[in-house]
């Protein structure tokens, strides 16, 4: 199971670093669009690439959220009960969680295949380059929840 933790960590290095470049991608992809309207001369590429890139930034960032634990956490009636019982309800919300991810990565990649149909309106580029994220970051959280499955049964916290 070390094998999870390890990847998720090394993983989760290398998106922090890409949503880096895709961030400071789009800044300059729309300061550019500035310049160039207020020149007279407009990128009619920029939006598409900005729309495309913070989709990108949104499901990408959702796995370092999850990986650093960042969403709302909710302590219930299982903290109340007993540790046992709070681990049972654990295991079943991240194997679910797990299920979740998996379906997303599933029909991620169904959609994403029907997609390479259609080309995009600007940059006439297959639509299923933008919407591989999807299926991508969906392996990312499969892999983060594997590493979280991991740590709990190993006893270790993050």
């Amino acid at each position: 199971m070390l094998f999870f933790e390890s990847a998720s960590r090394t993983i989760n290095d290398f998106v922090e670093k890409i949503l880096f470049v895709i961030g400071a991608a789009i800044g300059a992809i729309l300061f550019a669009q500035v310049v160039f309207r207020y020149a007279g001369h407009s990128l009619g590429w920029s939006e598409e690439v900005s729309r495309h890139l913070l989709v990108a930034i949104t499901f990408l960032g959702g796995t370092v959220a999850y990986k650093r634990a960042n969403f709302i956490g909710l302590q219930g009636f299982g903290h109340r009960i007993g540790p046992a019982f709070q681990r049972a309800i654990v295991v079943a919300l991240q194997v679910m969680t797990l299920a979740l991810f998996g379906l997303i990565f599933w029909f991620g990649v169904i959609y994403t295949v029907k997609a390479a149909q259609h080309t995009s309106t600007s940059l006439q580029i297959p639509m299923s380059i933008p919407f591989s994220v999807i299926p991508t970051a969906s392996l990312i959280f499969v892999v983060h929840v594997l590493a979280d499955i991991s740590r709990t049964f190993g006893g270790r916290r993050q």
